[in-house]
């Protein structure tokens, strides 16, 4: 409340106070009806002109799903919220949600599994520009189900469209449709890219190696180790822009293409546009020539590299399996 006479309170959701009752008090574990949510697209208008503006915070964007647990789970106990589809998938799970004695309040932002990622953003990479997001889901009814230990409870929430805006439900699902496969192919590119961290690691350890235990470093093992860790780095620098350097400098890589092609079909809330379609068409090619000279290194290159390392008893590298790419 502010003590100048121009503010204005609003309690966002008042269902947990409403439905709150001596059983539920005794209880366990409750979650509490969800209401519906809105999914809008949201505008920031309010960027260069700091707190000049009196305002109070939004309530979270999504869903708002509250939950009671009559004591602290101890620190082995699993507590996560999944999101379940229309068929009974899940679509979602929420495992960094509050787990204290009370009431508990969490909101799912109405949108799928995120991708994979190459490595943890850091909390400062969170606050700027937000974790890995998947695509938003379709208007309909989902169910959300609370997970405490054994016990499980679920409860249906509806998705609503942004009334002031008509769209046609063709549009929203070819959005959604590419959404999920730059997704999946954002995914894939990480997990090659985390091969391909793994494999530079292990060579230039075995090049440490090589040269703290031999005086003389043959010169067929040194050349294979080079020439390998340079094909290496070549594809890392093809799928990502290196590490702490600006886009401006380099170029958008693969990655950092597929992600700006979801980004941009991601944010309205309609089809995608034809000359989005064309460009997802040359990454699609792209990731393809790329992923197959990933996985032409590890399954071919590499071994023979290990037999090369075997004749002169230095280390070999371990490697996993091919690079799956997803499916269309």
């Amino acid at each position: 409340l502010g003590t100048h006479g121009r503010s204005i309170w609003i309690f966002d959701d008042a269902t947990p106070i409403q439905q709150m009752s001596p059983e539920i008090v005794r209880s366990d574990v409750h979650l509490f009806d969800i209401r519906p949510a809105l999914r809008f697209a949201m505008r920031f208008t309010r960027y260069g002109i700091g707190n000049k503006v009196f305002t109070g915070p939004n309530p979270p964007y999504g869903a708002l799903i509250t939950y009671y647990l009559r004591e602290k789970p101890d620190e082995k106990t699993t507590v996560k919220i999944q999101i379940l589809d229309g068929a009974g998938r899940v679509i979602r799970e929420l495992t960094q949600i509050p787990k204290e004695k009370g009431l508990n309040r969490t909101a799912w932002d109405l949108r799928y599994e995120g991708p994979k990622v190459r490595r943890p953003p850091s909390p400062e990479e969170v606050e700027f520009v937000g974790g890995p997001r998947g695509p938003q889901v379709l208007p309909g009814t989902y169910r959300v189900r609370l997970i405490v230990g054994e016990k499980t409870l679920e409860k249906p929430v509806e998705v609503r469209l942004d009334p002031t805006i008509s769209v046609p439900d063709a549009d929203l699902r070819a959005q959604l449709e590419v959404g999920l496969e730059l997704r999946d192919l954002i995914s894939a590119t990480n997990e090659a890219l985390r091969a391909l961290d793994s494999l530079r690691e292990q060579l230039q350890q075995i090049e440490r190696t090589v040269r703290d235990r031999l005086a003389d470093v043959p010169a067929e093992l040194s050349r294979a180790l080079s020439e390998h860790r340079k094909q290496v780095e070549t594809l890392q620098n093809e799928l990502a822009r290196p590490q702490n350097v600006p886009t401006y400098m380099t170029g958008p890589r693969l990655v950092e293409r597929l992600n700006g092609l979801f980004f941009a079909t991601d944010g309205p809330n309609a089809a995608p546009t034809p000359a989005q379609m064309e460009y997802l068409g040359e990454l699609r090619q792209e990731f393809a020539e790329k992923i197959e000279r990933v996985n032409r290194l590890l399954s071919e290159d590499v071994p023979k590299l290990n037999e090369t390392l075997r004749r002169f008893n230095a280390p070999t590298v371990l490697v996993g399996r091919p690079i799956e790419r997803p499916r269309s």
